[in-house]
């Protein structure tokens, strides 16, 4: 019996000798593979590129813009409100954007008329050093009321408000048709930031382009001032601008719904309406598509052209036409400010249905009406509110439009 014991006590501890063995060689083989797996983590964490603070240069790219129905959702409830302040002639005024006749008188024109704001030529700073400029526009913007909106024309080519004024020598832009042609897309794209942090500061607010009208052939009146007459392109490029500019504090005006076509460089629009015979369908699925990709990016701002749709409406040019105002809202979905072209540069008034053009522009639906000749328009539209012809209640409307985007893009804050 003893034996016996002895001879189990001898199996056990030989078995506990053997676990441990075979215990200490596999923990030495798993220890390295460990170890290579650690290694190869913190390999692949390091060929990851390090996080960088965004910068102007590669902050672009991560541009988000408003993908809300309302583009101006933000600043309604604000808009509302001081709508209820105002009195008519004051709302009136509101729907107006004058072309500015002298900076120095600047101020004092928006605040007799209530203006929505102005927009500024070249013609405005001649004379003046690159440092005055801003505190020109800081001037016309003192004691307003409701503050303005302060618009360049900065598109490049012969289309400019100041880089081409001295002082402004590195700013030589390209006509936009130009710059594609040297730069392809991104080439256009990086004019399209230049030119915005320009205007912003110098202390603009908002930039009338970028022209996404599909010009195919140099004999098209949009030719020189459009990137290209591929869909796709102008499409991208509709896109960009939104979201790159607007949230520096420049919007954009795209434009001219629903697009020039194939009017030819010869026609006029400074005499008369041109008209557009093309089918309704071909401008439907070629001609809004840009618009509908700067939309759905967040655009502010869509100017109407001067041309007559023969097929969709015969009857108006396109700023003055109820039918294609209806299409942008309600086709394209697009919920921020409609603006009419120049509404004075020539005699629209074959296009009004018996009313004075800036009445129809309202009317028709636009919320801001561009002219050269604000005090006949203000006081066009004052008397169609007056007697009826416009409702207050389609005044209150445009109105709060107005200012809902006002304070969206932080003018009013």
């Amino acid at each position: 019996m003893k034996k016996f014991v002895i001879i189990s006590v001898a199996l056990v501890l030989v078995a506990v000798l053997a676990f441990g063995i075979a215990l200490f060689h596999y923990m030495k083989v798993k220890q390295p593979e460990k170890a290579k797996e650690t290694e190869a983590v913190e390999a692949v964490e390091e060929t990851k590129a390090p996080v960088k603070a965004p910068t102007e240069a590669n902050a672009k790219r991560d541009d988000t813009a408003v993908g809300s129905s309302d583009v101006f959702e933000s600043g309604k409830s604000q808009a509302a409100t001081q709508v209820s302040t105002l009195s008519k002639e004051e709302m009136v005024g509101q729907l107006i954007m004058g072309i500015c006749p002298d900076t120095t008188t600047a101020a004092a024109q928006m605040k007799q008329y209530s203006l929505a704001g102005m927009l500024f030529t070249k013609e405005n700073f001649q004379g003046m050093t690159k440092e005055q400029i801003p505190a020109a526009l800081t001037a016309a913007a003192k004691d307003l009321k409701t503050k303005p909106i302060l618009a360049a024309q900065e598109e490049g080519g012969p289309n400019t408000t100041i880089s081409d004024l001295p002082g402004f020598e590195q700013y030589d832009f390209n006509a936009p048709r130009t710059e594609f042609d040297i730069g392809g897309l991104q080439g256009v794209e990086k004019a399209e930031e230049s030119k915005t942090l320009l205007l912003k500061e110098t202390g603009f607010n908002m930039n009338l382009t970028p022209v996404i009208d599909l010009a195919t052939s140099s004999d098209q009146i949009m030719y020189s001032r459009s990137i290209s007459g591929d869909v796709d392109t102008v499409s991208s490029f509709a896109e960009y601008a939104a979201k790159f500019d607007q949230p520096r504090g420049v919007s954009i005006v795209l434009q001219h719904f629903p697009g020039y076509g194939t009017i030819p460089d010869s026609a006029n629009t400074g005499v008369g309406a041109v008209v557009d015979d093309r089918e309704a369908d071909t401008i439907r699925n070629t001609d809004y598509t840009p618009f509908k990709k700067g939309v759905n990016a967040g655009a502010h701002c869509v100017m109407m052209s001067n041309v007559v749709v023969q097929k969709i409406d015969p009857n108006h040019t396109a700023a003055l036409s109820p039918s294609l105002h209806k299409e942008l809202r309600d086709t394209v979905g697009f919920s921020g400010i409609i603006m009419t072209d120049v509404l004075d540069d020539a005699d629209y008034s074959a296009y009004a249905d018996g009313k004075k053009p800036a009445v129809q522009a309202v009317l028709a639906g636009n919320d801001l009406i561009l002219v050269r000749d604000y005090a006949t328009a203000y006081n066009d539209i004052l008397a169609a509110v007056n007697d009826g012809t416009i409702t207050e209640a389609q005044l209150k409307e445009a109105c709060t439009r107005v200012l809902a985007y006002k304070y969206t893009a932080k003018i009013i804050k």
